[in-house]
């Protein structure tokens, strides 16, 4: 069996997360996981040629625990030699209307790390400590949901950030096998005693699902990595099919419609929701679906929200941000020209 250090070498390496990278920024929070992800990146900074760093969000919404989670981090990294970026911030006054706490959070939390990264320098990537356990809770979420295949892809090992990039190289690694290395390096940790409250969601997969779950197989969390890469390799298959379909039916003024009616319907579907996301429009099941439903008109228009229009004219598809007078149109209806 591959040591830790090992596993996490092999998942850098299979995904390329190293490409063209400068130095790596760990997002440290003080729990287990990112604790875990700076030991080991620290542990391999020789042989992989990298220089680590980290950056901790006080985001403050957990009081006293908030700050000792903070003095955790400056110690540990001050022990490590690691330099460490730090920012305190009130959730509260961050708050955008309609934005639950969570979703302000998350949005402050990674603004931070671009405006850390853009001190780093443009080769800068950032290192986040999602697990496969993370990356299994995050696919039954997703399940329970009614989600389609991107949905069951789960948590990528890297994505994009801006101009930055975002490497997740404990993706591969159960939270057990974290536990264990953090045990074996006697190193501790903090703990969140919110994530032991199943009042959330994912708080209720993790601490009540995957252990059930994982009567059945005991090696369940693996088993739901294994798909999501074959999905992952299965989505980008159709992704590729659907950016192919869209460039043969491109005119100077949008689509032919007609020939992205004659698709097959999951590739037709990825099609019109690329489309709707470059014309500002958040897709979804019912708005990809009566999108569809007007490819074979030769003229028409669907206003999915506020001001924007999916249109056909002349049988060529296009979205367009049409003026106020406009906006007697709604989601549930569409009109022909």
């Amino acid at each position: 069996m591959n040591s830790f250090p090992e596993k996490v070498t092999e998942t850098i390496s299979e995904y390329k997360m190293l490409e063209n990278a400068g130095k790596i920024a760990v997002a440290l929070s003080g729990g287990a996981d990112s604790v875990s992800l700076l030991r080991v990146l620290k542990f391999l900074e020789e042989p992989l040629g990298i220089s680590v760093c980290a950056c901790h969000l006080n985001h403050g919404l957990r009081g006293e625990e908030s700050d000792a989670d903070e003095r955790f981090c400056r110690e540990l990294c001050a022990r490590l030699d690691i330099p460490l970026g730090v920012k305190r911030v009130n959730i509260a006054d961050c708050r955008e209307k309609h934005e639950s706490v969570e979703e302000t959070a998350r949005r402050v939390r990674y603004g931070f790390f671009c405006e850390y990264l853009e001190q780093l320098g443009e080769t800068a990537v950032l290192a986040t400590a999602h697990t496969a356990s993370d990356n299994a809770e995050t696919v039954l979420f997703n399940l329970v949901r009614g989600t389609g295949m991107d949905g069951l892809c789960g948590i990528p090992p890297k994505r994009k950030m801006g101009k930055f990039r975002v490497i997740r190289p404990l993706i591969n690694c159960t939270r057990d096998e974290i536990e264990n290395y953090l045990e074996e390096l006697k190193q501790a940790y903090v703990t969140d005693k919110t994530n032991l409250s199943d009042e959330y969601s994912r708080n209720r997969i993790r601490l009540n699902v995957l252990p059930e779950l994982s009567k059945i197989n005991p090696a369940a969390v693996e088993a739901i990595s294994r798909m999501t890469k074959h999905l992952r390799r299965d989505n980008e298959l159709f992704d590729e099919l659907a950016e192919n379909a869209l460039r043969e039916a491109r005119t100077d003024r949008g689509w032919k419609a007609t020939e992205l009616a004659r698709l097959p319907e999951p590739i037709k579907a990825r099609a019109l929701r690329k489309i709707l996301i470059m014309g500002g429009i958040q897709p979804s099941s019912l708005r990809i679906k009566t999108a569809s439903s007007l490819l074979e008109k030769r003229s028409a228009r669907y206003n999915p929200c506020k001001d924007r229009f999916f249109t056909i004219r002349k049988g060529v598809c296009f979205t367009e941000k049409m003026e106020q007078h406009f906006h007697g149109y709604n989601e549930k209806k569409s009109h022909k020209m």
